[in-house]
């Protein structure tokens, strides 16, 4: 098994990740949307039909099909629909587990955080339409459990790439993902506010028409607001990787906007 060198990164990359990002979104936006939409309805049907059983194993591979999409994209093709199920094609024996690592991880956390903080799960569940803790205890035991999720979102973050584009094994990408992870955390950090300032910025101007609807017209704004940002978001997984694992690649401009991703 040989090593799969990485690069660490300044914090400041953190910021062009989601520049880049957004430039690949933006040169084709109505495919990515419309594969965000695609994602999204066979999560749902997935989570309707196996009670979020069946959801624990498609996303990590229904989420290939944008890093699958990206890479096509920025080597001037366009992104497609097809690609969205390019995870079932590409190494599905190590993207499978990955779902399962993710599910025992959040149970992990939550069940530590509950023992960190004196709480039986059986308090978590509310009685009645009441909750059975008070706000700040709800938020504190959240806040904790987050944080203990941190390891496993980290060993997640670039596993799957890994095995897509480096033919990593199940342990190799989950190893690999937790060292670069922890080797570029500044940039990480960066990253993820910035993506929470371009949420809000997404979400405040529409506010005002989300209060003033009700019933189905909320529904839909909401879900045209949730299209855009879960396909930017999964774009800015490839985006991530590239700048971590292939950060001296050269590759042509792009097709539709003619600006080089370096």
């Amino acid at each position: 098994m040989n090593p799969i060198e990485f690069s660490t990164v300044p914090a400041r990359d953190g910021v062009e990740w989601v520049k880049i990002t957004l430039r690949l979104f933006r040169a084709q936006w109505l495919r990515y949307t419309s594969m965000a939409a695609l994602f999204l309805l066979i999560i749902q049907f997935g989570s309707l039909i196996s009670g979020g059983l069946l959801v624990v194993f498609l996303k990590p591979i229904l989420s290939v099909g944008f890093l699958a999409a990206a890479w096509h994209h920025e080597r001037g093709e366009l992104p497609e629909t097809k690609h969205l199920f390019a995870g079932f094609k590409s190494n599905l024996k190590a993207l499978l587990p990955l779902g399962v690592v993710f599910m025992l991880g959040v149970l992990a956390a939550v069940w530590i955080a509950a023992a960190i903080h004196g709480i039986s799960l059986d308090q978590l569940m509310p009685t009645e339409g009441k909750a059975k803790l008070s706000e700040r205890d709800t938020l504190t035991f959240m806040m904790t459990a987050v944080l203990l999720t941190i390891p496993v979102n980290a060993a997640l973050w670039f596993a799957p790439a890994l095995i897509v584009f480096s033919d990593a094994g199940f342990v190799q990408a989950l190893s690999t993902s937790l060292r670069a992870w922890l080797s570029n955390m500044a940039a990480v950090m960066v990253y993820g506010i910035c993506m929470l300032g371009l949420i809000v910025l997404a979400v405040i101007p529409m506010s005002p028409i989300l209060y003033a609807v009700q019933g189905g017209a909320q529904s839909f704004i909401m879900m045209m607001i949730a299209l855009p940002l879960t396909a930017i978001v999964m774009v800015s997984d490839y985006v991530s990787y590239r700048r971590v694992f292939h950060r001296n690649e050269t590759l042509t401009p792009l097709a539709a906007s003619n600006q080089p991703i370096n």
